[in-house]
C-alpha cells in the first residue's frame, strides 16, 4: 500500500493554500475588473515611471505590459480561477496519492505562466516575466516528481 510522505503532505498543505488564495483572487478580478480609461492609465504610467528600473531598455515593454493587463484584467482573472482551480484539484489528487494530480498540477503551472504573456502581450519583458514564472513552477514541479514513486500506479 503506497503510503503518503511528510514532504508530500506539506508540499500539498502550501500548493493548497496558494491554489486557494489564487482561485479567489482569480474571481475578485474576474468579477470586478478595474474601470480603465485614459487617467487609470495615466496613473498606472506614473506609478510605473516612479521607479527606476534596473534595465532601462525594457521600460517602454514594462509600461505596455501593464497596460495591456489592466485592460485585460477581468479575462487574466478569469483564466488565472481556472488555472487555479485545476492546480487545487491535482494537489488534492498527490495528496490521495493519484499520478492523475500530477499531470493536472503540471498543465496548471504551465498555464500560470502563460496567462501574463497571453493577457499582457509579447515583448522582452512578458518574456522576462514567463521565463521567471515557469522557473519558479518547475521547481515546485520537481518537488512533487520526487513524490511520484509513492503514488499508487
Amino acid at each position: 500500500m503506497a503510503k503518503r510522505t511528510r514532504f508530500l503532505a506539506i508540499i500539498c498543505m502550501l500548493s493548497g493554500l496558494f491554489a486557494s488564495y489564487g482561485i479567489l483572487s482569480g474571481l475578485v478580478s474576474a468579477l470586478s475588473p478595474p474601470e480603465v480609461d485614459s487617467m487609470f492609465i495615466d496613473e498606472l504610467l506614473e506609478q510605473i515611471n516612479r521607479y527606476e528600473l534596473p534595465i532601462k531598455d525594457y521600460s517602454e515593454d514594462v509600461e505596455s505590459y501593464y497596460i495591456n493587463l489592466m485592460v485585460n484584467f477581468g479575462n487574466y482573472g478569469t483564466a488565472a480561477f481556472l488555472f487555479y482551480s485545476i492546480q487545487l484539484i491535482g494537489v488534492v489528487l498527490m495528496y490521495q496519492l493519484n499520478r492523475v494530480g500530477f499531470a493536472l498540477y503540471v498543465l496548471a503551472q504551465i498555464g500560470l505562466a502563460a496567462i501574463p504573456v497571453l493577457f499582457g502581450g509579447l515583448n522582452e519583458f512578458s518574456k522576462l516575466i514567463f521565463w521567471a514564472t515557469l522557473s519558479w513552477n518547475a521547481v515546485w514541479i520537481v518537488m512533487y516528481a520526487t513524490q511520484l514513486k509513492y503514488f499508487r500506479k
